[in-house]
């Protein structure tokens, strides 16, 4: 905010200071007398948490929520389907691989699917017969039993193959289910081997964030509180148990309520929040003034700007939690230290 000459605002203040009453009540400003002292306002805010600790943090995929795709067999790769950072649907074509291996299944899928065949005929009409009682009902089962295993023997294959191409040697690697590729390995014209991660996927609406706390602020958190990372909530899932003997530190892991806006790998600043009480207010940190006697802002009326004594719930960053406030009231964020010499506080 813009501030007037230094001449005009001591000439401002001095007016302010000589007028006995001011101390007494609210003391009313004009919007010159405000851009002189440099007053900016904030509203306060219900608040559920109170700031513990502002902290430095990373942004990581949920540890069970990255699935690594891999091929069934070696092969070489024909073509690249997704980039990094792409979202993709389960099923989603990932990476087109070449391989004699894959010829071998299909091979073998044509063969168990011939074998299909004549298992369905001959359990079709032994169970027929069964039915009649030309034959014991054992031999149908019997026949059931093998046409359950000619199926099974059809579907594994065609699971190797991914869908069409197989029978040109070719085969598809899918997408498991839905997410956010996180990686891929595979590279066009490359070999790969049977196993080997050709893409990794995240799932692309969780994120977790880590964090290092001392020991002091863990003995006040447990699992289930809250933390914030810019306007994004979510709660602590895991508290360390060890202390890290080179940082003297507890590693801290919460899953955040939404990925909007954030990626694996990126730096934050995460703040972790203990159970506020009843009434409790959020306000810029900015706002407070604090000395011997305890804690106080300056609250803007509709008569003038006076001092209110709070009690502070926690504070970290740029953020305090206070009792004594009402919700919505205007706290000044700038200008506190002129306010307080002129209300006589």
């Amino acid at each position: 905010m813009p501030h007037a000459h230094p001449l005009v605002a001591a000439a401002l203040l001095v007016c302010l200071y000589s007028t006995p009453a001011l101390a007494a009540g609210p003391m009313a400003l004009s919007a010159a007398q405000e851009k002189a002292m440099g007053i900016a306002l904030a509203p306060a805010k219900p608040a559920s948490g109170a700031p513990l600790a502002a902290l430095p943090g990373s942004i990581t995929p949920p540890l069970n929520d990255r699935r690594v795709v891999a091929a069934p067999f070696a092969g070489t790769v024909t073509r690249i389907h997704v980039l990094e950072g792409q979202s993709v649907k389960a099923g989603a074509p990932l990476v087109t691989l070449f391989s004699r291996e894959a010829l071998s299944v299909s091979s073998e899928l044509l063969q168990s699917q011939a074998e299909l065949r004549v298992a369905e005929a001959a359990a079709s009409r032994l169970q027929q017969l069964a039915r009649e009682g030309v034959i014991a009902g054992a031999r149908a089962e019997e026949a059931q039993a093998r046409l359950a295993q000619a199926r099974a023997m059809v579907n594994e294959r065609r699971r190797l193959l991914s869908g069409p191409g197989g029978t040109s040697g070719e085969y598809v690697l899918r997408a498991p289910a839905a997410g956010r590729v996180a990686a891929v390995t595979a590279q066009p014209g490359g070999g790969l081997e049977a196993m080997a991660p050709a893409v990794t996927l995240d799932r692309a609406d969780r994120l977790w964030v880590e964090a290092r706390v001392s020991p002091e602020i863990v003995r006040k958190l447990k699992v289930g509180d809250r933390v914030r990372v810019g306007d994004i909530s979510g709660r602590i899932v895991a508290l360390g148990a060890s202390i890290d003997p080179k940082t003297r530190s507890l590693p801290l892991r919460a899953e955040l309520d939404t990925a909007a806006g954030l990626a694996p790998g990126q730096t934050v600043t995460v703040t972790v929040l203990s159970p506020a009480p009843t009434g409790a207010q959020a306000i810029p940190r900015s706002a407070l003034a604090q000395d011997g006697t305890g804690a106080r802002v300056f609250v803007k009326t509709a008569a003038g700007y006076e001092a209110r004594s709070v009690t502070v719930v926690g504070a970290a960053g740029a953020e305090a939690v206070v009792t004594g406030l009402s919700p919505g009231a205007r706290v000044a964020t700038s200008g506190a230290s002129q306010l307080k010499s002129a209300l006589g506080h």
